[in-house]
């Protein structure tokens, strides 16, 4: 079992529906393959951890890195794991537009001074501390 995370960048702006579509289709495909995970979302930044046989999370990568909605992957870490952390998941969410700087430690270093996939990449440690306090 692997996870993967990575950054990348909205192509377009992705109001509330745009959300809850990709997450519907994210969810029921994570199923199908037995991944889980956590997405979190701010002002055109992505930011996502998959976790599952390895297989499938890179299937599932390769799917996103070619869906036109997102563009300038860049992976941040992908290692072996022994346990899930998002184990009831089939993929979290946050829009961190909604979110109070102050809930969160690390959210304003990253997604307010570094809202780019490229600047998050280089803040690699609190982004995965980020992911990991939901």
């Amino acid at each position: 079992m692997i996870h993967l995370i990575y950054v990348s960048s909205a192509t377009r702006p992705m109001g509330e529906q745009d959300l809850l579509d990709l997450l519907e289709q994210s969810r029921a495909r994570n199923l199908r393959q037995q991944v889980t995970g956590m997405l979190v979302y701010r002002d055109g930044a992505f930011l996502q951890v998959l976790e599952g046989a390895a297989a499938d999370v890179q299937e599932i990568y390769r799917s996103i890195a070619m869906d036109d909605r997102n563009t300038g992957h860049y992976l941040i870490e992908k290692k072996a794991i022994t346990e899930r952390n998002f184990p009831n998941w089939s993929m979290g969410f946050k829009d961190l537009k909604r979110c109070p700087a102050d809930e969160l430690e690390g959210y304003s270093d990253i997604f307010i001074n570094a809202a780019s996939p490229d600047k998050i990449a280089k803040y690699k440690d609190m982004a995965v501390s980020l992911l990991l306090k939901f």
